[in-house]
């Protein structure tokens, strides 16, 4: 037996490293699809317009991916005997899901263009976009199968030559000359050709246990949906408000070309957006270990355990975000300097204000994550809903307040506001569930910690490269010079590290 459970334990732990090494993989390649676009586009207008179609089909496919990947692996995982024929049951669902997708965004395209976008230049884009929403619809089944078999290496391989033929298909689409709708096509064509590798590669083969029911497999998608639909919204819909909004007040003003003037908006706010998104997308591993320790703890009614993993995670989350976020914040200029062109830089003020909003959303998926694995995934989806719709109606208050002068900070102040609203309902729920959420006095030297670090990151010039990664790096030391200096980290952390070295042996 004992055998047995450590070969588990290894494979678990190579699975682990295999499908974190492919969502590191996923990340890179997507940063340099970021920096890169606004360089081979040559105008913050043109990279507006791929960004907002982008972004649209983006939480598209977020939604499909997620909700489908996790759905197919429990149900797999929970009997491999079935997991041919749920396989084809899942197939069959995501291509009815992914081709009424698909069709009804192609045919809506220009009423949408009109209407939502407010460009006859998105017609196309939304077009080819569908091209890839059914794609992912498909791929994502496959993905979930070879999760629920714990084929995580295959898993990874398959995401990480997709990362590479995302990133060519986007970059050398966009090289072509053809502008956003090169940059899409490329995508759309990467997208393809993994879902095509992936068939070829991942055969069911034979069943030989009973497949799965419509109903069961609805049953298990319709509440992630949700959950998802709301996560994605909260985190992206703010281009789109912006790019709606914006196009109004430019017209409200006299422009001469209204959509021009969203459309480069939209440009500067999406390079924002990729700084903002860093601390997010570092400390999201955090939701996949936080979940089965909470979920096991409750099922065994083991509140002293549950309090202290939540504790535990939340105190580490928020410094490790604090520790990135506040460098960012104070060298907002150079950092977006340093990798955009000139033109990027009036995004300063709204990096600033986004990267903290986007803490707060961090530490708020964590926050849901706990409370679905206690067992209540409808109250983290009602509260990912009302942040959403805060987000949407906050944005678009402000950015008729403030004005297009205005507009990247007021965008930026409408997301923070419903990832805060977010947050503070969530830790409201963990705490009457729990009793804890994130600590007070770790709270209060992070937030010194990154005032000083925010401080020194901003003394530092960074009219050059090498200057904003100074400032970056200085702005990081600083604050965990002062963590030790006021004790949040010690001698307790060093053992910590020490013991999960020597088991990592």
């Amino acid at each position: 037996m004992t055998d047995v459970r450590e070969d588990e334990t290894r494979s678990a732990g190579r699975g682990l490293l295999w499908v974190t090494g492919g969502k590191v993989f996923f990340i890179a390649t997507a940063y340099v699809v970021a920096f890169a676009l606004p360089r081979v586009f040559g105008s913050e207008e043109v990279f507006g317009v791929f960004s907002v179609a982008f972004g649209a089909a983006s939480m598209l496919n977020a939604v499909l991916i997620v909700s489908t990947l996790q759905t197919v692996s429990k149900l797999v995982s929970e009997d491999e005997a079935r997991a041919p024929a749920i396989l084809r049951r899942a197939l069959g669902l995501q291509l009815a899901i992914g081709a009424s997708l698909a069709s009804a965004l192609a045919l809506a395209a220009p009423w949408l263009a009109t209407h939502v976008f407010r460009s006859e230049a998105f017609v196309p884009l939304v077009r080819v976009a569908a091209v890839v929403i059914f794609a992912y619809a498909l791929y994502a089944a496959l993905i979930g199968y070879l999760n629920g078999r714990k084929q995580f290496e295959r898993q990874a391989q398959l995401d990480m030559t997709f990362s590479v033929l995302r990133t060519i298909g986007l970059v050398g689409g966009a090289a072509l000359g053809l502008g956003a709708v090169g940059a899409m096509g490329g995508f759309a064509v990467a997208a393809t050709a993994i879902l095509l590798l992936a068939l070829s590669l991942v055969g069911p083969g034979a069943s030989t246990g009973p497949g799965v029911g419509w109903k069961s497999l609805l049953g298990f998608l319709a509440p992630i949906w949700l959950y998802q639909a709301a996560l994605q919204g909260m985190m992206q819909i703010d281009l789109q408000v912006l790019h709606y909004v914006a196009a109004g007040l430019a017209a409200d003003a006299g422009e001469a070309d209204p959509t021009s003037v969203s459309d480069a908006l939209s440009g500067v706010y999406r390079a924002v957006q990729t700084f903002a998104f860093v601390p997010y997308q570092l400390i999201l591993s955090v939701t996949f270990v936080v979940f089965p320790f909470v979920s096991r703890a409750t099922t065994l009614g083991d509140a002293e355990a549950a309090r202290r993993y939540i504790a535990g995670a939340m105190r580490f989350s928020l410094l490790v975000l604090f520790a990135i976020a506040t460098p960012i914040a104070g060298a907002a200029e150079g950092v977006l300097r340093f990798v955009y062109p000139a033109g990027y830089q009036v995004g300063a003020g709204a990096l600033e204000i986004l990267v903290f909003g986007q803490v707060a959303f961090a530490l708020f998926v964590i926050g849901a994550t706990i409370v679905a694995g206690a067992g209540r995934p409808g109250a983290a989806a009602a509260v990912a809903t009302i942040g959403l719709t805060v987000v949407v109606g906050a944005t678009w208050a402000l950015l008729a307040t403030l004005g297009l002068e205005r507009a990247l900070v007021a965008t930026a102040l409408g997301t923070s506001a419903g990832t805060l609203v977010a947050l503070v309902a969530t830790a409201a729920m963990v705490w009457r569930a729990h009793g804890t959420f994130l600590p007070l006095a770790s709270v209060a030297r992070a937030l010194a910690a990154g005032a000083v670090a925010f401080a020194v990151a901003r003394a530092i010039p960074t009219g050059h490269a090498l200057g904003a990664l100074g400032a970056l790096v200085l702005g990081l030391l600083a604050y965990a010079g002062v963590l030790v200096a006021l004790r949040e980290l010690g001698a307790d952390e060093l053992a910590a590290l020490r013991r999960v070295l020597r088991r990592g042996r």
